[in-house]
């Protein structure tokens, strides 16, 4: 299966908030203070604002036969103009899990930003400690681990360190030009 990611389109806008709905276990994904889920008409008008406002860049990753169908999404947010960077986050739904897509959508935003756009120097995440999934999906897509804030997510009782990772324009010029990109996306 080849994967596109797409930018979000209204017809996704209502499939995202259905991810967010059925999401049981949102708040392990933030370190942010966790709302409740507006209506649908809120939700949706707040993705339009974001992205009309240049605030958010939010992608979806598809199959390349059927872009209606979205697996996950990607998203580009708190853009630093002065020092050439940005935030992302992603998600994918627990049906989607564990196949790969994660990998993929990264690896597609990856190149976006430092192949297809010329703006951005770095790109970075965070995380929670105990998020093994994505601390092993930044890892593997050549992300360094560059430091912690010690107990900074209050998750259901349980302290938790939160891990800053980061990519950038040169790690990704000497990754794609490296036999370990082909290890790493070979999966």
């Amino acid at each position: 299966m080849a994967y596109l990611l797409c930018p979000l389109s209204s017809d996704h806008m209502h499939l995202l908030y259905e991810w967010r709905s059925r999401e049981q276990n949102f708040d392990y994904y933030t370190c942010r203070p966790v709302h409740d889920l507006p209506i649908k008409a809120e939700f949706v008008e707040k993705l339009e604002k974001d992205i009309v406002d240049k605030i958010r860049q939010i992608f979806v990753i598809v199959d390349d036969q059927e872009i209606s169908k979205p697996f996950g999404r990607i998203t580009l947010f708190d853009f630093n103009p002065r020092n050439h960077s940005a935030e992302f986050g992603y998600y994918i739904p627990p049906e989607f899990r564990g196949k790969g897509i994660g990998q993929n959508m990264v690896r597609l935003l990856l190149e976006r930003v430092f192949e297809q756009e010329n703006e951005l120097n770095k790109v970075y995440a965070t995380t929670s400690s105990n998020n093994e999934p994505s601390i092993m999906l930044l890892e593997r897509n050549g992300f360094a681990l560059d430091g912690r804030l010690r107990e900074h997510y209050w998750i259901r009782g349980n302290r938790h360190d939160q891990l800053h990772y980061s990519m950038l324009r040169r790690d990704w010029d000497l990754l794609k030009n490296s036999s370990t990109k082909n290890d790493i996306y070979r999966q």
